[in-house]
């Protein structure tokens, strides 16, 4: 099963691999310093070309559109509208399409929801789950696989010290459940978290997306986004989560740079933090907006070889 994640780090962004096996080779620098939201992962070389994306230049102005603030809770308000819900009953697929009916859900209460859609080499995966507050044991995990219905095929179950992680997959299409169970949950992570993983045809386009500044001649290659108990690009969504990643062409990485330090950020209703300590040539910048906080990080991404400039939006809330 892969799992490729986008790790917002300002010294290094990766895309990764879960550990339910998969090997792991490249990796997109950055020259910030670390910050503290930085996490664990290994890197990946992906075998296919990018698409080439329109060059422009990175001074150009941020679009008009409404302030983050203003739109992120109405995007995030149909997964907040499950918590709390047996998950068995939750409407999931009103805000998570991949859950039909078909799918083995788990025992417990929603606590969490969220998405990733990621492009990954010539892939583009998205990955949608839920957080639950039941933990089954690696017993209770074996006799969910054993008991999967017609037409799912149970494919392995591994365990470490701290969690049990179990896959299967749907015949007809390839749809994935991936039912990873904790014994030790760190603060804002549920107890087991459920995803269903699929192909992708495009890349969603939330509300909150617009109201980034973000120079044109950009591609979109990875959205995140949830809320509660529910890791998205292994980070506890917690009182809201969105991430979202643009790959531009490498001549643009000075550009994108000096665009983020010439008030874009501010004309967008963004504080940043520290602006004394922005300088030209800065990789990342710490940014608020009220009680949401995060980073926009400048980098550069290697695929073969191949360079490319990446602009990556990492907010949350407490």
């Amino acid at each position: 099963m892969r799992r490729p994640t986008l790790i917002a780090t300002p010294a290094i962004l990766v895309f990764g691999l879960s550990a339910c096996g998969g090997a792991s080779s490249d990796t997109a620098q950055s020259s910030a310093a670390p910050t503290p939201a930085s996490s664990a992962a290994s890197s990946v070389t992906s075998s296919a070309a990018p698409t080439q994306v329109e060059e422009s230049s990175a001074t150009a102005s941020a679009p008009a559109s409404a302030a983050f603030v203003d739109v992120v809770d109405d995007a995030l308000a149909a997964y907040s509208a499950l918590i709390g819900s047996p998950a068995s009953t939750a409407d999931l697929a009103g805000a998570l399409p991949l859950f039909d009916s078909d799918a083995p859900l788990p025992d417990g209460n929603v606590v969490g929801a969220g998405r990733v859609v990621e492009e990954w080499g010539d892939t583009l995966e998205s990955i949608q789950m839920i957080g639950v507050d039941i933990a089954p044991s690696k017993d209770a995990l074996e006799a969910y696989g054993a008991a999967a219905p017609q037409g799912w095929a149970y494919n392995s179950i591994s365990t470490t010290d701290s969690s049990s992680t179990l896959v299967m997959t749907r015949e007809s299409d390839g749809l994935r459940v991936v039912l990873m169970s904790s014994k030790d949950p760190g603060p804002g992570s549920p107890a087991a978290e459920f995803w269903l993983e699929a192909d992708a045809s495009e890349i969603p386009q939330p509300a909150w997306l617009a109201s980034l500044p973000v120079p044109d001649g950009g591609e979109l290659i990875a959205v995140g986004e949830g809320i509660g108990e529910v890791e998205v690009d292994y980070f506890p969504a917690v009182g809201g989560l969105v991430s979202a990643t643009w790959r531009f062409p490498a001549d643009q990485l000075t550009p994108l740079q000096e665009f983020y330090a010439s008030g874009a950020l501010e004309a967008a209703g963004f504080t940043l933090v520290d602006p004394d300590a922005i300088t030209v040539g800065a990789s990342y910048f710490d940014v608020q907006a009220e009680d949401w906080t995060g980073q926009v990080i400048v980098g550069e991404l290697m695929e073969d070889d191949d360079s490319f400039a990446t602009v990556q939006w990492f907010l949350t809330r407490p």
